[in-house]
């Protein structure tokens, strides 16, 4: 055996599809590592928006709840303020869980942990305002197929705000958050 074991994301990576596109393999890994984190974060909200409702939560009144309270989309099932906290919560959980896989197995970063840290959260306050606005257009759009059940036509939005949040998230990720460092040259030459 020449060598150690080599890991699953490196056997990945050496396909020839990942070395003749190593762009678009890098967009594929993270997008899918994005979306299996996401499935918590859609449990999450489907399961925190009934049960805030049935609790009758009420939002604080703080400029971030009434900025997202005021482009939420009114439902006949749920109340702003479940929605807007399912929709927070969810949100972040989504975020934080795709932190993981992206630095190590889509982009292999190697720069300072603190500052991706800090950034991601910063990525993850932006993906929220950008959603709370994009979000409900998404939901006027398919509340319109008005056939379906309320639940049903929620988790198709939240759904596609989840998958149109990867057009900021995916840059973000890949030339700010999770760098690759330079090799650095060495200076006796």
């Amino acid at each position: 055996m020449a060598g150690a074991k080599q890991s699953f994301a490196a056997k990945l990576d050496s396909i020839e599809f990942a070395k003749r596109r190593p762009e678009l393999w890098k967009f594929i890994k993270a997008s899918a590592g994005g979306l299996a984190a996401s499935l918590p974060g859609f449990a999450a909200y489907m399961v925190l928006v009934p049960f805030l409702t049935r609790h009758d939560v009420a939002l604080p009144n703080f400029f971030f709840f009434n900025f997202l309270a005021r482009h939420m989309r009114e439902s006949a099932a749920y109340t702003i303020p479940a929605l807007v906290y399912g929709f927070i919560i969810s949100s972040f959980i989504g975020q934080t869980l795709s932190f993981f896989p992206n630095r190590k197995l889509a982009f292999r970063a190697d720069n300072n942990v603190a500052l991706s840290t800090f950034l991601m959260i910063l990525l993850a306050l932006f993906t929220i305002f950008a959603n709370g606005i994009l979000g409900p257009a998404i939901a006027t759009i398919v509340f319109q197929m008005s056939f379906l059940p309320d639940g049903v036509l929620n988790s198709i939005s939240k759904f596609l705000s989840i998958c149109s949040a990867t057009i900021w998230c995916y840059p973000a990720n890949r030339f700010l958050i999770h760098r690759v460092r330079k090799p650095k040259e060495d200076s006796r030459e």
